[in-house]
């Protein structure tokens, strides 16, 4: 009888022991800072994007984005140099979910010192990537910061990177009118989940707290970040949020990803310092003499 109570309060302590080891392993990779990752609201009544031109002089310049995409108007460039990926399809060492307050962040670790990175196209020169921003809105009818003929989705996916010769940061003011690319991918409506979007969906809930990051199961960028050569839009704009700075081109795939309404939802419990962020996309801002060229 003592052998079997010893042998019962080993299991029990072991037992006990894992649930530990488990608790500190999730504490340590979820992790929330007061002053590294936290960023002022910028999307509430008093400070929002109309308040924008006050603050922020680069906002009231005449290349701002988002904007419209009206296809008929669009210059049309056939036989083009196709885009050029690379690394989209590696595995990265380390992935990490990151709530700044005002939008949900995907950053990235990879193992050779070479990050995923884009050229060709209407790019000169050659691009690495930096992040994957998320925007969306209050309803589902609403969310992306551009529009396709006057059509919005209900969330937009932008895919940030930077010219490899420079060390320039996005938002950070340069003469440079091409410092940053934007890949903008669509989300639409559908009934069932996206399978995808799982490693960020299922975890948004660890970084509902404004500064607060989690290391997610590392997955390719190509989940999130289907690859196209041709038959897309792009044009020279700004950083959608202060200090707006015009120094980014845009690339604007058409074709939209799937996503619930389930999963839409989950982004919408994600705080800032003012409560739930509810939308954090700019509105559409004037086109002025610019061209939007459609590469076939």
């Amino acid at each position: 009888m003592d052998i079997i109570i010893f042998c019962g309060s080993i299991l029990l302590f072991a037992m006990l022991l894992m649930e530990l080891l488990d608790w500190l392993c999730l504490v340590s990779s979820s992790r929330c800072s007061e002053s590294s990752w936290i960023n002022p609201f910028i999307y509430g009544e008093n400070n929002g994007p109309r308040v924008w031109r006050l603050l922020y002089p680069e906002s009231r310049g005449c290349e701002q984005s988002p904007i419209n995409i009206d296809g008929q108007c669009a210059t049309v460039v056939a036989h083009s140099e196709p885009l050029r990926w690379q690394g989209y399809c590696d595995e990265p060492a380390s992935m990490v979910i990151v709530n700044d307050g005002n939008k949900v962040i995907l950053l990235g670790v990879w193992r050779s010192s070479m990050r995923p990175c884009l050229s060709g196209g209407p790019l000169k020169g050659v691009y690495d990537f930096c992040s994957i921003e998320f925007r969306w809105g209050p309803a589902n009818d609403e969310g992306s910061e551009h529009s396709i003929d006057y059509m919005r989705y209900p969330m937009e996916l932008q895919v940030v990177h930077t010219k490899r010769s420079t060390c320039t940061l996005p938002g950070v003011t340069t003469n440079d009118r091409d410092v940053v690319v934007i890949l903008s991918y669509f989300f639409q409506l559908t009934s069932i989940d996206n399978p995808y979007l799982d490693h960020v969906v299922t975890n948004l809930w660890r970084i509902s707290n404004p500064g607060c990051r989690f290391t997610v199961t590392a997955f390719p960028l190509e989940w999130l970040v289907p690859s196209f050569n041709t038959k897309f839009y792009t044009y020279s704009g700004s950083i959608t949020q202060p200090p707006c700075t015009e120094n980014a081109i845009w690339i604007l795939n058409p074709c939209p990803i799937a996503i619930s309404a389930q999963q839409i939802s989950q982004f919408r419990n994600v705080c800032s310092i003012e409560g739930p962020i509810l939308s954090n996309s700019r509105p559409v801002q004037k086109l002025n003499d610019r061209q939007i060229f459609y590469y076939t």
